[in-house]
């Protein structure tokens, strides 16, 4: 599946400014997840992910006019899938719950 608008994207990333140091790195954790087209995520860097699938990585440049700074991430898609319908209304994924055994109707 693509990443488009009202998936469910789960990514991992390493941030770095535009000296190449590293800002941030969660490539050795959990996924971060968001609703695709929602806006929890910087424009650029959004807009950049669309099309990609499951398992594509991607290095993605964002500049900040404020700060006059470039940040660079390079990105690994882990996966996609469609949001449900809360999640579209509220523009945020559902939080997975740790032991899977939160009863019927679940969508974990």
């Amino acid at each position: 599946m693509e990443i488009s608008n009202n998936t469910v994207v789960s990514l991992r990333y390493i941030m770095k400014d535009n000296k190449g140091e590293i800002v941030e790195d969660n490539t050795n954790g959990e996924s971060i997840q968001y609703v695709h087209g929602s806006g929890n995520i910087l424009p650029a860097l959004e807009k950049s992910l669309d099309g990609l699938v499951t398992g594509q990585t991607t290095v993605v440049t964002v500049s900040d006019e404020n700060l006059r700074r470039s940040f660079c991430f390079n990105v690994v898609i882990d996966s996609v899938r469609m949001a449900n319908a809360m999640e579209i209304k509220t523009g945020k994924p559902l939080q997975r719950v740790a032991n899977k055994e939160c009863g019927s109707g679940c969508d974990c």
